[in-house]
């Protein structure tokens, strides 16, 4: 059997809260390292030193997926209470069965969702973007 990562928000206190089914897309894995540079006085050379982890957007793309249109809207409605507004978070995305990326995220900006699967075959496309580093 292969191994399917997975995308789960952890509480600040490291509960489990959510876990996003059927990942479409993602821009994750992303490290943002800002460097700084200081010039000599004379012109001869320079160093350059870690100036830290920049912020940046991760767009994760999922579905949700229901019987009918009442299941899915009412996945809609904990997905929107369960991930707050500029609400610290934890986002583990797995790697392998024992390792993954972890970012330190808040939710930014609305949930998406795209109008165009809304079509009956219970199937709903969302959205989301979180802003890494910003806690």
């Amino acid at each position: 059997m292969s191994f399917i990562p997975r995308f789960k928000l952890y509480n600040v206190g490291d509960s489990l809260i959510y876990t996003f089914p059927y990942v479409q897309y993602t821009n994750a894995p992303r490290s943002v390292k800002s460097l700084v540079e200081i010039k000599s006085q004379r012109g001869k050379g320079s160093i350059i030193i870690d100036g830290g982890d920049d912020n940046w957007d991760l767009i994760i793309r999922f579905l949700i997926t229901g019987e009918d249109y009442e299941e899915i809207t009412s996945k809609i409605a904990t997905l929107e209470s369960t991930i707050q507004l500029n609400t610290p978070y934890v986002l583990r995305i797995d790697k392998t069965d024992s390792t993954y990326f972890e970012y330190k995220v808040k939710r930014i900006s609305a949930i998406e969702y795209s109008e165009s699967l809304r079509n009956g075959e219970g199937i709903q496309e969302c959205t989301l973007t979180l802003r890494v580093n910003s806690w």
